[in-house]
């Protein structure tokens, strides 16, 4: 069994952000293609689109107001 390991931060550049974030999920081969469905699901639901077609990187300060951050 393999297990993949994504990581990704977010504030780092110390600029628009405040806050650093890292996160990072580990999971197995045989789950790996059942995750990439259901996140092609919520993304396609939630923003009518794919991520993958659009050319901009979504922010997450786009998407939430600073009262919430």
């Amino acid at each position: 069994m393999t297990i993949f390991l994504f990581v990704d931060e977010s504030g780092h550049d110390h600029k628009e952000s405040p806050y650093e974030v890292l996160a990072g999920i580990a999971i197995s081969d045989r789950n790996l293609w059942n995750l990439v469905l259901r996140v092609k699901d919520i993304e396609k639901k939630l923003f009518g689109d794919f991520y993958s077609t659009n050319k901009i990187e979504l922010k997450a300060k786009k998407l939430v107001t600073t009262q919430v951050i």
